[in-house]
């Protein structure tokens, strides 16, 4: 698919109001001007269905059928080298900083981790919606990953089975499985709220947004219309802004509410160009770098604005600046020696690549079972 790098940009502010949520930085005697930037995710998630389903049609358009093989080849690639290198760099700094318990609960959820089932470890364990819970759990942001991944497994099969027996039904699938969703997650928000934020069936919409808006483009080509294209991404935007500013989510996340910034999200994909403000703004080259490394960026920033919340009691806001400083740092290391070269089919090819990851998982695996009664004690008087 043609480089657009104005979604780049839209990586950047999405992780970048991530960032902003997770530091919570305090300004006028207050430390919640940023409460509704958990909206970050939400942007990521109508991106990915978005893509995804663009390389779906794609493949399938240009070769009349679809690998599985080399789709989850491409996924694994993309998620597991980074996520796997960030879980074991983090594993020596835990044993250090974590208390037992914590440790326990680290060691539980890195084996949920590696099967992408943590989102529903992490609302067995109770773990409150908010920006506090950074306190918590290092790898608690994993939750949107699992998401992204649980998605990953039941969307290409919906498509194309409805692809192959009912293709002029697929728009009207996507848009009922769409109302299903968000309809389930407003009804929950606040009956069930922790179930809610934490499942795919109440994201489920979020990433078909995305997912419609790419079949809309296979079917129709993208909108070029020279007012269209030069308002509506400013609508968008506008709309993302408004929620962020005027909006406080809370538990009532996702809702009906959380369609302002899905559907801003969605018309700045569906008619931003390196043409309009907005498209020129999010191609920028400090925002598309940005959002080069936002995956990255994602995974590092919660491990360490969590262990250094543990070693900074009261951190300033300068702590917090450093905090992503860092994050930044690390991410940008990650992106060029981990993420790059694992993405290279040519430099490491499937064989290799496989039994590497296999490798780690199972090292990863092994190091989870550490968190079994009596095994805490043991580590902790190695150390002393």
């Amino acid at each position: 698919m043609q480089y657009r790098p104005e979604i780049d940009g839209l990586r950047a502010v999405a992780v970048g109001l991530v960032l902003l949520y997770h530091a919570g930085f305090g300004f006028l005697g207050r430390n919640d001007w940023f409460a509704a930037a958990d909206i970050g995710v939400d942007i990521f998630f109508v991106i990915s269905g978005y893509l995804i389903t663009t390389i779906i049609l794609k493949e399938m358009r240009e070769t009349g059928a679809f690998s599985f093989r080399n789709f989850y080849e491409r996924r694994a690639r993309r998620i597991l080298p980074a996520l796997f290198f960030v879980i074991l760099v983090s594993f020596p700094v835990a044993l250090y900083i974590l208390s037992s318990s914590e440790l326990t609960a680290f060691l539980d959820s890195i084996l949920y981790i590696v099967f992408f089932i943590s989102n529903y470890f992490f609302y067995q364990q109770g773990v409150q919606i908010g920006a506090e819970s950074l306190s918590i759990e290092p790898f608690l942001h994993t939750w949107s990953l699992a998401i992204e991944e649980q998605f990953y497994l039941i969307f290409p099969v919906i498509l194309l089975l409805s692809a192959r027996y009912s293709p002029k039904f697929t728009l009207s699938l996507f848009f009922t499985l769409f109302f299903l969703s968000l309809l389930f997650a407003d009804f929950n928000t606040y009956r069930r709220s922790e179930f809610n934020y934490f499942m795919l069936i109440s994201r489920f919409w979020e990433l078909l947004a995305g997912a419609i808006l790419a079949f809309l483009e296979n079917e129709y080509g993208k909108i070029r219309h020279q007012f269209l294209n030069g308002v509506m991404p400013v609508v968008g935007m506008s709309m993302i802004l408004w929620f962020l500013l005027l909006f406080d989510p809370g538990p009532a996340h996702p809702s009906l509410t959380t369609l302002v910034p899905v559907v801003g999200t969605a018309l700045v994909i569906a008619f931003a160009s390196r043409e309009d403000l907005v498209g020129v703004i999010l191609g920028s080259r400090p925002l598309v770098a940005l959002g080069l490394i936002s995956y990255s960026l994602y995974l590092w920033h919660f491990p360490v604005f969590a262990y250094f919340d543990r070693t900074q009691p009261a951190p300033t806001n300068l702590d917090k600046i450093g905090w992503v400083v860092l994050s930044i740092i690390l991410a940008t290391l990650s992106y060029f020696l981990i993420e790059q070269p694992f993405r290279n089919r040519r430099l490491i090819t499937a064989k290799p690549f496989f039994l590497s990851i296999a490798t780690v998982a199972i090292v990863i695996v092994g190091l989870s079972f550490l968190g079994e009664p009596g095994k805490i004690s043991e580590l902790t008087a190695i150390l002393d």
